[in-house]
């Protein structure tokens, strides 16, 4: 047995490639997973529009929450309130404030909640959630403030009132004294004495009226394009993505590598065929496939789950032949890299499992820290899942996805490239490394 146990440890140290994962790779996933795992969003972009936009910008400046959890990243007292949900659909904010423009006596005495409509981003679940807070916030700090100024004007209403009483009580003394000094004078024909003055009387002071607001969050904001803030919502367009990266990559490299275990490999390398069009002749089946996958699961997730799909569905069927290229072509640089079948799903795994947790699937890309958050900008499913989402639940078209597309057909040009020349390589080298 400690035989057995040696001869183990030897072929592992000779497998650097194992030994690599074993001992590095957990630790390269602790450190960044660590600082990907966080929920919450620190500050929410937000937009101000409306006429009175620029006053309702100030006065929400001077709260602690508007200071502390709301990024003001623009006021456009030009822009109407019906462009709210456009400026959301082309993701300019997470949040758009639409000031109602009232005067500016009324606006400085009315509730913030009545001087303002609030809008969110439902498919920025996290985010959304943050604006409901902050609103909610804004709100009580804004009943707090003007309590608090209802309570000094009743304070110095009731120190006018003491000052009045006080001086009615001099005067009912003076007057007393007159009266005593006025019959002192009737009786002995003495000086008539100087009648007191009456003090003048103090009108009430203006008291604002008080009411409670409602601070429910579906009241204070209304939540567009995911009303009920549904997880699976948010969750399908993303998961779509991840299923099409498993199938592709994994079953293409497994099934690339099959021809290296079982020696074939060499035989496609004298084949009269270009390493191009060897590879899209292996590739195409899978292609096929994953187009099927792609519409079974989008199917099953839009009936299920009950997701809208709102958007142009070309768009879509664009986007998934894009990303197809892109998981396809991975799937041939994996196979390009091993030996075995183990190899290759080890491979393939390392590659799928940080798209989980850094491409905004499950924590958003905002709250990560620069350093860790420039790693999902180089994942393929970071874009696809921007797209998917961006036309299934928000109805965007390519004017508002151009940029995640861009870059998407841009990966797939680069990682079909790379492994058409990696294939190239180990076609003409007999099938070696």
């Amino acid at each position: 047995m400690r035989a057995l146990i040696f001869k183990e440890f030897r072929e592992l140290a000779r497998d650097h490639r194992t030994l690599g994962l074993l001992i590095a790779l957990p630790i390269v996933l602790l450190v960044i997973f660590g600082y990907a795992a966080n929920f919450s969003v620190a500050k929410v972009d937000t937009v101000v529009i409306g006429p009175g936009a620029e006053e309702l910008a100030e006065r929400i400046g001077t709260f602690p929450t508007g200071a502390d959890q709301l990024n003001l990243v623009g006021v456009h007292p030009e822009t109407s309130g019906e462009q709210a949900e456009t400026l959301l659909r082309d993701q300019e904010a997470n949040l758009v404030l639409v000031a109602k423009g009232l005067s500016t006596d009324s606006s400085s005495e009315a509730p913030l909640t009545d001087q303002m409509s609030a809008y969110t981003d439902g498919s920025s679940l996290f985010a959304a959630q943050a604006a409901q807070r902050a609103v909610m916030q804004l709100a009580i700090e804004d009943t707090q403030a003007r309590a608090e100024a209802a309570q000094a004007q009743v304070e110095q209403a009731r120190a006018q009132a003491a000052e009045q009483q006080e001086q009615f009580t001099r005067f009912a003394s003076d007057l007393k004294a007159y009266l005593q000094g006025l019959q002192q004078a009737q009786l002995t024909g003495g000086p008539i004495p100087t009648p007191p003055t009456a003090p003048a009387q103090v009108a009430a002071p203006s008291l604002p009226e008080l009411s409670a607001p409602d601070l429910s969050p579906d009241d204070l904001v209304t939540v567009l394009f995911n009303p009920d803030l549904k997880t699976s919502t948010v969750m399908i367009p993303g998961l779509i993505g991840l299923i099409l990266l498993f199938i592709g990559a994994v079953i293409t490299s497994i099934g690339l590598v099959r021809e290296r275990e079982a020696g074939t490999l060499e035989q496609l390398a004298v084949m009269p065929l270009r390493p191009s069009a060897i590879i899209l002749g292996k590739i195409t089946p899978y292609f096929l496939l994953s187009i099927f996958d792609l519409v079974v699961i989008t199917a099953l997730g839009v009936w299920i789950f009950q997701v809208p799909f709102v958007g142009p569905l070309w768009l879509f069927g664009l986007t998934g032949f894009v990303y197809l290229f892109v998981v396809l072509g991975i799937g041939v640089l994996v196979s390009s890299f091993s030996q075995t079948t183990g190899q290759a799903i080890q491979m393939a795994i390392m590659f799928a499992v940080p798209q989980v947790l850094l491409s905004g699937l499950i924590f958003p890309l905002s709250s990560m820290p620069i350093g860790v958050r420039w790693i999902g900008y180089l994942l393929p499913l970071t874009w696809y899942r921007e797209v998917a989402m961006g036309v299934m639940l928000r109805g965007a078209g390519v004017s508002s996805l151009w940029l995640p597309l861009l870059i998407l057909t841009g990966m797939a040009v680069v990682i079909f490239t790379g492994a058409t020349a990696r294939m190239h390589y180990a076609l003409t080298h007999g099938g070696t490394r």
